[in-house]
């Protein structure tokens, strides 16, 4: 089965599936996504917004004057996103169908954020290439996702969780290890840290001159 069909078929319980499965660690992630950013003001890209669960976060921090792009490709999903967009008021969301990798959006932005989103689109590392390539000089990126880890507090047991993890999602885990090098050869002041106990790496960067 696509990726594309599994969440198409996973729409009505994305929500609570994504909290299950990163072992209540969305709940942490969000914050984490904002967290030491001055985004007051400023226009943010959500890659892979899914259902926008990191909407509340983003919306905090852009605050009135600011505005967040959700993009998914998949209709479905987004269409929950939708949702919760109207539900709450929010103005200055807008919510796109398009590739994480090909969307004209991100040359209008001055931020762009993914959430364990970069893992579900075939050839990770090789797309994430081409995401920065597109980038215009001066936008920030910050990225949570399920890298492989080679140290740390009980990283072979967060890799092989992580690994069963993407038979379930259908997510891409194994060709996530170029993922690191590809940032830091892409962008400069780049930091890298992990969130949630170790389960996942963030980085941060920025595109260059």
């Amino acid at each position: 089965m696509k990726i594309a069909e599994r969440y198409d078929i996973a729409a009505p319980i994305y929500d609570r599936t994504a909290w299950v499965l990163s072992l209540g660690g969305i709940d942490k992630l969000h914050p984490a996504l904002v967290a030491g950013l001055d985004l007051s003001g400023k226009t943010v890209a959500d890659l892979g917004c899914g259902t926008g669960l990191a909407f509340p976060a983003l919306i905090d921090a852009v605050g009135p004057a600011g505005r967040v792009i959700g993009l998914d490709n998949n209709a479905s999903i987004l269409a929950k996103a939708e949702k919760r967009v109207v539900a709450n008021g929010w103005g200055n969301v807008e919510l796109v169908v398009d590739d994480i990798a090909t969307t004209p959006l991100l040359g209008d932005v001055d931020v762009v954020f993914s959430c364990i989103a970069m893992s579900c689109v075939p050839d990770p590392s090789q797309k994430l290439a081409e995401l920065l390539a597109n980038l215009k000089p001066g936008t920030s990126v910050r990225i949570i996702d399920a890298l492989p880890r080679t140290s740390g507090f009980g990283y072979p047991a967060i890799n092989g969780y992580n690994f069963l993890k993407s038979f379930i999602v259908g997510s891409h885990y194994k060709k996530l290890e170029p993922f690191e090098r590809v940032f830091r050869e892409q962008l400069s002041d780049v930091v890298v840290d992990s969130v949630h106990g170790g389960m996942y790496t963030r980085l941060t960067g920025v595109k260059g001159e």
